[in-house]
């Protein structure tokens, strides 16, 4: 062998099973028992023949008696493995031979049955639950399906199959269906926008799942539009017939006499005048509600715009006012607001004069752990306060013969744009009152 060859030899591990071990001390009890024979019968001077006689009618009994002291232990363990395997797959249908009481396997073989009926018993409530589940998801009219960890179709119950209009495997895969899964939601070309999808995605024995479902929405879609139509055919039917029935019986008077005055037409042009503006500030109105533009937030001087929005009312009117003078908010569509609810209280008031009490602070809210600072309005009035507070804010619904039902709704709209609330109640004294609430920036008030 040449010199640069070497090799190793390694210590070979001699590594036993406990049933090798157990037929290893048998064979052994054995062999020392006939040995021991051996040299009890040389002692007592027994030929060779004598001696080999004897061992061997010994050798079959002794065996026998290990063998079967073997198969014992090895049929009992083999027995209870193969019964904690079935139990393992969720098989019920094979039961474990009963052991003396005295065996040592005896409380075992009780403990390992106690956990197969326990195991049998939560087997089948969850499968009863499962198919109640299952029943009533198939019942369902709403299309449901389930993906396990892998994406891959769990359950789809009946309108789910009936919507996609192609074979829905379990196992398939979901962009094989075509579904398709962006920021852990599943979406499908197949529900347009008259469908309200939903996604969901959740834990389950630690792996992510997901479960769709879709409801059908373009039912109350149309019932919705249809109510939407209905209410602006009767709120523009009404604003025209308004403006146009007086404007039609003043013109129609002009055109039946013979003569015209001066002075009675330019009376009539006024009237027209005022309905055909009056009209026009409706659709101004209405376009506004449509078409709010994005709030322009900064601060102000609360009293300079005051003011203006009393400027802008044509009655008189007693307004109180106390509080900060400064203010957080869209300048433009803070003074519409005032000049809004400026107007409703004076339509509303049945007192000599109206008296509108303003109050304007604010106050520190704890939000997730943190500060934060909210602006608060409070406008009240010495009118009879709102008549049905459940529709003063839904668009188009008004109790005054003249109004429109938009400047509340405009009102309540523009605050919700700047991330706050509009509330209404009635006071004490019969009064309304008008709350706003939203956040402020104390930074840009600070610079």
């Amino acid at each position: 062998m040449p010199n640069n060859i070497k090799t190793s030899r390694q210590p070979v591990s001699l590594k036993l099973s406990h049933e090798q071990w157990l037929a290893f001390g048998l064979t052994s009890t054995v062999l020392v028992i006939l040995a021991l024979v051996i040299a009890l019968t040389y002692q007592l001077g027994w030929s060779l023949l004598a001696t080999a006689t004897l061992v061997f009618f010994l050798s079959y009994p002794l065996i026998w008696l290990a063998w079967r002291c073997y198969n014992f232990w090895r049929q009992a363990i083999m027995q209870l493995t193969t019964y904690t395997q079935v139990v393992r797959e969720g098989e019920t249908n094979l039961r474990f031979k009963g052991q003396h009481q005295d065996n040592l396997l005896a409380e075992l073989q009780q403990e390992i049955s106690a956990l197969a009926i326990g195991n049998a018993n939560k087997v089948q409530q969850n499968q009863t639950l499962e198919n109640v589940l299952s029943h009533i998801l198939d019942s369902w009219p709403i299309p449901v399906c389930l993906f396990d960890e892998n994406n891959q179709l769990s359950y789809r119950n009946i309108a789910m199959k009936e919507k996609i209009q192609q074979p829905m495997l379990i196992g398939t895969a979901a962009e094989d269906l075509g579904f398709i899964l962006e920021n852990d939601n599943l979406t499908h070309s197949q529900f347009n926008q008259q469908w309200q999808c939903q996604s969901v995605s959740y834990l389950f024995q630690q792996k992510r799942c997901h479960i769709f479902s879709a409801l059908d929405i373009s039912q109350p879609l149309h019932q919705q539009q249809s109510i939407t139509q209905q209410n602006i055919i009767r709120v523009l039917a009404h604003e025209l017939r308004n403006s146009l029935t007086p404007m039609a019986s003043m013109a129609d008077t002009l055109l039946c006499n013979d003569s015209f005055n001066e002075e009675q037409v330019r009376m009539v042009l006024c009237r027209i005048k005022q309905r055909s503006e009056r009209l026009l500030s409706f659709i101004e109105q209405y376009s506004q509600l449509s078409q709010l533009p994005a709030p322009k937030l900064s601060w102000f001087d609360f009293n300079d715009l005051l003011d203006e929005a009393k400027g802008m009312i044509t009655e008189p009117c007693l307004i109180n006012y106390q509080g900060t003078d400064q203010c957080f908010a869209d300048v433009q569509q803070m003074a519409q607001i005032l000049i809004n609810i400026f107007k409703n209280a004076q339509e509303a008031c049945q007192q000599e004069q109206c008296q509108i009490d303003i109050c304007l602070y604010y106050q520190q809210e704890n939000s997730q752990g943190f500060q934060q600072t909210k602006q608060v309005i409070e406008i009240t009035d010495n009118g009879p306060g709102f008549a049905n507070l459940d529709n003063a804010l839904t668009p188009f619904y008004t109790t005054k013969s003249n109004g429109s039902g938009i400047g509340l709704s405009l009102c309540a709209e523009i605050t919700r744009n700047h991330g706050g609330e509009f509330t209404l109640e009635n006071t004490v004294d019969r009064g309304a009152k008008i709350t706003m609430v939203w956040p402020v920036d104390n930074e840009a008030h600070q610079q």
